[in-house]
């Protein structure tokens, strides 16, 4: 496969989880420039660790056996840890479309805010975006409305348009 094939691909996964090229280069560790580049297939040598990072940032893995994996499944278990009251797929779901904060799911939303992996994330969102046929930026701006308003250190939240 050719750079500018594996551009075309992260173009389609960014473009699919509603990220602008600023926001996954923040999440990515790498320069917008890289992005604009490696989307036009003319990036030098990016290095399989980078590219792995950013098409893992996706939650379009390089390196996957090929299955489809439940993201909004994998997320829960990831914020529900250590707390009481469990967020089902239906409140993540209904938090995500919406930005608003559900009583008793505070601890839930600020872990899925300030340490879930953005993988995590782009990938619940893309599967919520498609099942809801939701623009996925909405998402994204909800989440990065309820960063600012909890006051989040993730510095992730602020390149998200």
């Amino acid at each position: 496969m050719d750079i500018l094939t594996i551009g075309t691909i992260i173009k389609k996964a960014r473009v699919a989880c509603g990220l602008s090229q600023k926001a996954l280069a923040e999440a990515s560790h790498v320069s917008r420039v890289t992005i604009v580049n490696l989307e036009k297939g003319k990036v030098g040598d990016i290095g399989a660790i980078k590219l792995s990072e950013i098409a893992e940032t996706l939650g379009t893995p390089m390196f996957s056996t090929g299955e489809k994996m439940d993201f909004v499944k994998i997320t829960l278990s990831n914020i529900n840890t250590s707390y009481k009251n469990s967020m089902s797929a239906s409140d993540l779901e209904k938090f995500m479309l919406s930005g608003k904060i559900q009583p008793g799911f505070e601890g839930q939303v600020m872990h899925l805010i300030d340490e879930t992996p953005t993988s995590l994330v782009a990938g619940a969102i893309k599967q919520l975006s498609a099942k809801r046929n939701v623009n996925a930026k909405s998402v994204w701006k909800n989440l990065a409305h309820v960063a600012t308003e909890i006051k989040s250190p993730n510095k992730f939240w602020s390149a998200i348009g």
